[in-house]
């Protein structure tokens, strides 16, 4: 593994964001660094992973987790990092020398070439959305996790919504309701109709 550890000078913001964790099944990754920040000008890279915070192993943690070890850091910050590029190839290699071609300790999404197709269709004619038309962002999510068949609540059950409301209005028992409503109404603030 090709390890480094950073101490960072507190306090916060320490200059970096971050993603995954126990949770997520994901290792904990720099996600986003601050252009200047303290964790750019001490050589942390976006991608890297997070062995340790502060001495306590990163590995196991959830993702909220890290954020409050993180917090909690207020004079410095310490954390042991591995590049993210190395760590992937030589768990790819650990995990190919143990299982063959099987890579059963990789926690990562692989897209299979259906879903690759409906991301890059998706994407080719894109225009922005408006009114209660469901976003963009949601229905690529739909489709990554397989929930795409399901309808959009807003199409079919708004429209028999919209058409029972019309229905009942128009009937003869809407109407007393709302002379009624009207009379009680009128008498309540002495005002003959």
């Amino acid at each position: 593994m090709n390890l480094y550890t950073v101490t960072l000078n507190g306090p916060a913001p320490w200059g970096f964001r971050l993603q995954g964790g126990k949770d997520f099944s994901m290792p904990l990754t720099v996600s986003r660094l601050t252009p200047g920040g303290k964790a750019a000008q001490a050589g942390v890279g976006v991608g890297d992973w997070v062995v340790s915070i502060c001495d306590a192993n990163a590995e196991d943690m959830t993702h909220v987790e890290a954020q409050n070890k993180i917090r909690a850091a207020t004079d410095s910050l310490t954390l042991t990092l591995s590049r993210g590029s190395k760590l992937v190839e030589e768990r790819k290699m650990e995990t190919l020398d143990k299982h063959g071609l099987r890579m059963e300790n990789m926690p990562c999404f692989i897209p299979n070439d259906r879903s690759k197709k409906r991301l890059i269709e998706d994407t080719e004619d894109w225009q922005p959305r408006t009114g209660t038309t469901q976003s963009r962002s949601f229905r690529i999510l739909a489709q990554v996790t397989g929930t795409d068949f399901m309808q959009d609540p807003n199409d079919e059950i708004s429209k028999r919504s919209r058409e029972k409301f019309l229905t009942e209005i128009q009937s003869p028992r809407y109407a007393r309701l709302r002379d009624w409503h009207h009379e009680r109404s009128a008498r309540a603030l002495n005002i003959k109709s």
